[in-house]
C-alpha cells in the first residue's frame, strides 16, 4: 500500500478530519508545513512522483532541480492547509462562511444556479478547496447534482457523504446517471464535475499544456446532448487567506459535422480556460495522478 493509497482511504480522511477539528491553527499550520517538507522528500513514493510530474509539465519543464522540489513542497504544503480549514469548517458553519470571499464571481454562479430556465454544466480543476467553497456555496443557495468517481470506496465515499451534508445530491458516475445529468439540464439544472483526472486504459488522448492526456470528455458528450453550455470555474486561496473563486462566462458548445472533431473540439477549449486557473496558482494544483503517463519517463526529475 502506497501513501496515495493511504490518504484516499477512509482511515486517511477519517485521519484529517480528526486532526483538523481538534488541533488548533497555531499547531495545525506549522505541523502542516512540517509534514509536507518531509513528504516532499520521499522521492520514490508514487504521489510525489506524480506530484512532481505534474508540476514540471505545467512549468513548461523549467524547473531546476531545487526549484521542482520547493513547488512540489508547495503543493503539499497548501492540500494540508486546505484540509485543515476545510474540517474545521465542518465544525462551525460560521467559520466556513468566514474562510470564503463573497465576490461577484460567487454571486453569479449561485444566481446561475438558481435560475430554473438556465442549465448548464459547471466544471472545475482541482484547485484549492473546492469542496469548502461547494460547502460555503450551498449555504448560501447554490444548487447543483455533483458528478463523482464512480464506484467510489473507503475516503472517496466518506469524502461524498462530507460532501453530502451541503444538501447537494452526490452521484458517482455511471451510464444511468449520464442520462440523469442530462434530464436535469435539460429542465433548468445545475450539474458539476472535475475534468483534470486522467482515465486509466483511455485510448482518446486531449491536449493539455501542450501535451497529450487522457482527460475525460463525458461533460461534453452530456452538455451536447443536453444542449446547454459550460461554465469553467476554480478556486484559490488568496494573499489573505481567504477562498476566492473564479468563474467564466458560459460558453456554448460548437456543432461539428465531424462527431469525434466536435468533441476533441470544445474539450480542448474549455481545458485552455482550465490550464489558465492552474497557471495562475500552480502549487494550489492538487493532481495527485500521472496526467500525462507518456512524460514519466522523458521527464529528467
Amino acid at each position: 500500500m502506497n501513501m496515495q493509497t493511504i490518504t484516499n482511504s477512509r482511515f486517511g480522511v477519517g485521519l484529517g478530519l480528526a486532526v483538523g477539528k481538534r488541533l488548533p491553527t497555531a499547531i495545525s499550520y506549522p505541523l502542516v508545513n512540517f509534514m509536507a517538507a518531509r513528504m516532499a522528500r520521499l522521492e520514490n513514493l508514487s504521489i510525489v512522483q506524480s506530484v512532481r510530474n505534474n508540476q514540471q509539465v505545467i512549468r513548461e519543464k523549467r524547473l531546476a532541480p531545487v526549484e521542482l522540489h520547493k513547488a512540489v513542497t508547495d503543493v503539499f504544503v497548501y492540500a494540508g492547509r486546505c484540509l485543515v480549514d476545510f474540517y474545521r469548517g465542518l465544525r462551525s458553519p460560521a467559520a466556513l462562511q468566514q474562510k470564503v470571499l463573497k465576490n461577484e464571481a460567487l454571486e453569479r454562479l449561485i444566481g446561475l444556479s438558481r435560475d430554473k430556465y438556465f442549465g448548464a454544466f459547471l466544471v472545475v480543476p482541482h484547485m484549492s478547496s473546492f469542496d469548502l467553497m461547494l460547502l460555503a456555496a450551498a449555504a448560501l443557495g447554490f444548487e447543483a447534482k455533483v458528478l463523482t468517481f464512480g464506484k467510489p470506496t473507503g475516503g472517496y465515499k466518506l469524502q461524498n457523504d462530507i460532501r453530502a451534508i451541503s444538501g447537494l445530491e452526490i452521484m458517482p458516475v455511471s451510464r444511468n446517471v449520464h442520462k440523469k445529468s442530462i434530464d436535469v439540464m435539460q429542465k433548468g439544472g445545475f450539474v458539476l464535475t472535475a475534468i483534470d483526472r486522467p482515465m486509466s486504459g483511455q485510448r482518446r488522448q486531449l491536449n493539455f499544456f501542450g501535451h497529450p492526456s487522457p482527460l475525460p470528455a463525458g461533460h461534453i458528450r452530456m452538455a451536447l446532448k443536453a444542449n446547454v453550455p459550460i461554465i469553467a470555474a476554480a478556486v484559490h486561496m488568496n494573499k489573505d487567506g481567504l477562498y476566492q473563486l473564479s468563474l467564466s462566462k458560459p460558453i456554448p458548445m460548437i456543432r461539428m459535422a465531424d462527431s469525434m472533431e466536435e468533441i476533441r473540439w470544445n474539450a480542448e477549449n474549455i481545458l485552455r480556460i482550465i490550464e489558465g486557473y492552474i497557471r495562475s496558482h500552480p502549487a494550489q494544483w492538487q493532481m495527485y495522478y500521472p496526467v500525462w503517463p507518456d512524460e514519466q519517463t522523458s521527464l529528467k526529475i
